[in-house]
C-alpha cells in the first residue's frame, strides 16, 4: 500500500499545483499583435500577386512576465480599424484611431466582455487575405521573447497593413513580474523551476534548496547564522502547529532533509563531480514545496493540502 506521501506526489502536475497555490506561477491570457513581415529567403516576394508567405517573429514579454514556462496561441483574428471603432463605441471603452497599442485596448475589452472580440472581427479569412496557422516556435527566457511562426495568403498590400492587423490570444503559464514584490524565497523557487524545465538540473537543485532556506529564515525573521537549518525548520513549524508528532506532512518528509542538504553542499563546495538527474530535482522541488505549502496554507495532513490545492485551481 502506498504511503500518504507517495499518494500525494503521484500526480505529474503536483509541483505546478503548489507553485500556483503559492502565487509563484500564474495562468494568463493576453492579446498580442502578430508581425507578419515575410521571410523572403523562404517565400519569394510576388508584389501584387496573391501568394502564400511564411513569416517568423517574436513577442517581447519583458514588461509582463519574469519567465514563461508554457505558451500557445488560442485564437487568431483579423481585426480592422472599423472593428476597433465599433467595439469602442458599443462597449464605451476609449480607443484612439491609429493607436499603435491595439493589444492594450483588446485586453481591456476582453476583461469587460470575453465575447466582444469574437463578434467584431474577420476571423482568419478576410476575403483576399487569409491567415494560416500560427504557432509558438520557442520560448527564450534569457532575452524575454516568445518566438512564433506562421503563414498567410495575400499580396504586398497585406504585409504590415495600416488599417488592419493580425491579433492572437496567447495563453501562458508564467512567472509574473509581480513576484519581484513578493518574498524573496518565491523568486528563488521560481528560478529553480524555470531552470528545471530547461534541463539545467544542477543549478535548479541548488536554487531550490536556497529558496527553502530563504523561506525558513524569512518566516522566522533570522539570518543564516542562527543555528542549523533543520533546527530552524523545526522551530518554525512548532510555532505554528505546536505538536509536530501530530503533523503528518512534517513527519513524513523531514527525515529526507539530510539527504538534500548533503547534495546541496556537494554542489556548493565543489567536492568533486556531481550529477543531478531529473528525478532528483523533482524530489527536491517536491520536498521544498510540500513543506512551504503546508506552512503557508496551514495544512497538517496530505488530504488537507490536497483539498487546498484543488480549491486554488
Amino acid at each position: 500500500m502506498n504511503s500518504p506521501y507517495a499518494q500525494f506526489t503521484k500526480p505529474s502536475d503536483r509541483i505546478e499545483q503548489m507553485l500556483f497555490a503559492l502565487g509563484i506561477l500564474v495562468h494568463d491570457e493576453t492579446f498580442i499583435k502578430i508581425e507578419n513581415h515575410p521571410d523572403y529567403d523562404i517565400t519569394e516576394y510576388q508584389r501584387e500577386v496573391d501568394s502564400n508567405y511564411y513569416f517568423h517573429n517574436s513577442w517581447d514579454f519583458l514588461m509582463k512576465y519574469q519567465s514563461v514556462i508554457k505558451a500557445e496561441f488560442a485564437e487568431t483574428h483579423i481585426i480592422h480599424a472599423d472593428n476597433l471603432n465599433d467595439m469602442s463605441m458599443e462597449y464605451k471603452i476609449e480607443y484612439e484611431p491609429y493607436d499603435r497599442d491595439v493589444p492594450k485596448f483588446l485586453n481591456k475589452l476582453y476583461k469587460h466582455d470575453k465575447e466582444a472580440i469574437g463578434i467584431h472581427n474577420f476571423g482568419t479569412d478576410g476575403g483576399d487575405f487569409k491567415v494560416n496557422r500560427i504557432r509558438v516556435n520557442s520560448i527564450d527566457n534569457i532575452n524575454s521573447k516568445i518566438n512564433y511562426e506562421g503563414s498567410f495568403f495575400g499580396n504586398s498590400g497585406d504585409i504590415d497593413p495600416l488599417d488592419y492587423g493580425i491579433y492572437c490570444t496567447l495563453r501562458v503559464t508564467a512567472v509574473s513580474r509581480d513576484i519581484d514584490f513578493s518574498n524573496f524565497y518565491k523568486e528563488l523557487i521560481a528560478e529553480s523551476y524555470v531552470l528545471f524545465k530547461e534541463s539545467n538540473f544542477k543549478l535548479a537543485y541548488f536554487l531550490a534548496y536556497s529558496g527553502f532556506e530563504s523561506f525558513v529564515n524569512s518566516s522566522l525573521g533570522v539570518g543564516d547564522e542562527a543555528g542549523r537549518l533543520k533546527d530552524r525548520l523545526s522551530e518554525l513549524f512548532k510555532l505554528k502547529f505546536l505538536d509536530l508528532s501530530k503533523h503528518q506532512i512534517y513527519s513524513s518528509v523531514v527525515n529526507d532533509f539530510g539527504r538534500y542538504t548533503d547534495k546541496r553542499n556537494t554542489i556548493a563546495h565543489g567536492r568533486g563531480a556531481v550529477s543531478i538527474n531529473k528525478n532528483e530535482i523533482e524530489d527536491a522541488l517536491l520536498f521544498t514545496l510540500i513543506l512551504v505549502s503546508a506552512y503557508e496554507l496551514g495544512c497538517s495532513t496530505f488530504d488537507e493540502l490536497k483539498r487546498k490545492l484543488q480549491n486554488e485551481e
